[in-house]
């Protein structure tokens, strides 16, 4: 996919900037590097860990902007409002890839973890989309990172799965209502990140037979989002998606139970 600039009202040429945020690793560390040298005037770097987001502007040709935030915190998206209004500049690109989840049965997990999970996977992605429509560019992209867990409840993984579920059924929804941007949701299958070890999501068996390959995803996300609704990667996510369909989640369940998923 091809990046170009658009002219503003007044004739010249407006060159946007891409926000990604979840950017100190993983998903969205790749997503960086992947559309660095995009036209982009800058590509404004969100997460925690100032450090990683450091050495990741690093390795970019494009110039980046540090965004050392904590998602979950209100005052995060006020800064960013802030800067978009004091930086005068179009977003052409916002990737929603921040997120977490913990692999584990719903009493084992902590109340604090539980409550982040929601803040991050479901609020903050909101609130990112809410405040950045007044500053997108025309036929701008916005893509958010879901999963493929989001087709089907994940017994000892409740949490996430329904999270993901909201972003699917969000992002798809209102894309029906965006004349002048492109919304697109990308539902990987399990990807190798420290999201993965952290989760405490890499166990062995069935579910490894779908892992992908981090830079392949995002390679095949790139040249999709934006012209899809719903982006998948791998064929066992697509076949996932199809059976979701077809049978009650009930029996799909019952057959993950028999397979030793939980």
């Amino acid at each position: 996919m091809e990046f170009k600039t658009k002219p503003n009202n007044e004739g010249y040429e407006q060159i946007m900037i891409a926000i990604i945020t979840g950017a100190s690793s993983g998903i969205g560390y790749e997503f960086a590097r992947q559309i660095d040298k995009k036209n982009y005037e800058e590509i404004w770097l969100i997460g925690r860990r100032f450090e990683k987001l450091q050495d990741l502007s690093e390795k970019l040709q494009t110039r980046a902007r540090i965004f050392a935030l904590d998602l979950c915190e209100k005052k995060s998206f006020e800064t960013l409002k802030k800067e978009l209004e004091i930086s005068n500049k179009k977003i052409g690109l916002l990737i929603n890839s921040a997120g977490m989840g913990e692999n584990d049965y719903f009493k084992n997990t902590s109340f604090d973890d539980d409550m982040k999970t929601l803040d991050l996977n479901i609020k903050a992605l909101t609130a990112m989309t809410k405040f950045s429509l007044d500053f997108f560019q025309k036929d701008g992209i916005i893509l958010n990172i879901a999963s493929s867990a989001a087709f089907i409840p994940q017994a000892k993984f409740a949490l996430y799965a329904a999270s993901k579920s909201y972003v699917l059924s969000f992002s798809r929804a209102v894309r029906r209502e965006f004349k002048d941007i492109k919304i697109s949701v990308l539902c990987p299958n399990r990807v190798e990140t420290e999201f993965l070890k952290k989760s405490n999501n890499n166990s062995g068996g069935i579910k490894n037979l779908g892992n992908e390959n981090l830079e392949k995803m995002v390679e095949k996300a790139v040249k999709k989002m934006g012209k899809k609704d719903l982006i998948t990667t791998h064929p066992s996510a697509k076949i996932l998606l199809i059976i979701s369909k077809i049978f009650p989640h009930s029996f799909i369940m019952w057959i993950e139970k028999k397979l030793s998923m939980y």
